[in-house]
């Protein structure tokens, strides 16, 4: 396999990672389909599905794929969860070449100043902050990252001050502008490792938390961040599933 630092290297022949948060959309619909296209059949990957339940459609997946994807379980708003979790995948052997951090929730359906709590922000930012920044900091600890290794960190436009003209939106904003600073913080702190870290933004998905609204599919998302990956000089950026960077 080739270094998988980013920049024109194709993600084939790797064993890649994709944690995810079951149940809860789009989250869910956009982890699955991240292992769809990661498994097909030319690229030739072995995958690791990490997620608080097994769904009937990851057991799908693992049956049409065999010897191919392996399900584990984690919980990343649960930091002894992430601790055992990754435990368990150094005593099996587990090495990663890439880990796509998915996993996520958006909080309450309005998130007005006035509706604001301690417990609503915070629940928000475990999930969505804390717990990429946990899983990357065990997955190195135990040495289950190769070198070189993509940490891809899946994050919104919602968390860019630049972008935000419209308010609202407070604990799922703050914990994605938190996600971005901590991906920025690893990829300065991990790279003399050979450690490569990077933001992706899915775009306007259509998906049920949209109610059907939105610009454009979740395979095409999907589609679009892999190409990223694939194709962009990727160290402490942000970029859109289009491949346009995205201001801080």
């Amino acid at each position: 396999m080739a270094p998988v630092r980013g920049g024109s290297e194709q993600l084939r022949f790797v064993h890649a990672l994709c944690v995810m948060q079951i149940p809860g959309l789009p989250f869910k619909a956009r982890s699955l389909q991240f292992l769809r296209q990661l498994l097909a059949p030319e690229r030739r990957n072995t995958c690791v599905a990490a997620a608080r339940r097994v769904s009937p459609e990851l057991k799908q997946l693992q049956e049409a794929h065999p010897g191919r994807l392996v399900l584990t379980h984690v919980d990343v708003a649960d930091e002894s969860s992430i601790s055992d979790w990754a435990k368990g995948l150094a005593e099996q052997g587990t090495k990663l070449d890439v880990v796509i951090n998915n996993a996520g929730v958006y909080g309450p359906r309005s998130q007005q100043l006035d509706s604001m709590t301690r417990d609503i922000v915070l629940d928000v930012f475990t999930t969505n902050a804390l717990g990429p920044l946990l899983v990357v900091q065990q997955l190195r600890r135990q040495r289950v990252l190769k070198r070189p290794a993509l940490v891809a960190n899946v994050t919104s436009k919602m968390g860019s001050v630049d972008d935000n003209t419209s308010g609202a939106c407070y604990a799922y904003r703050a914990s994605k502008s938190a996600l971005n600073i901590m991906t920025k913080s690893m990829a300065i702190d991990l790279a003399p490792e050979g450690v490569t870290c990077v933001l992706l933004h899915p775009g306007y998905v259509r998906t049920p938390m949209t109610g059907g609204a939105g610009l454009i599919d979740v395979d095409a998302s999907v589609g679009g961040m892999i190409s990223v990956l694939e194709t962009r000089e990727l160290s402490g950026r942000w970029y859109a599933f289009d491949g346009k960077e995205i201001p801080w």
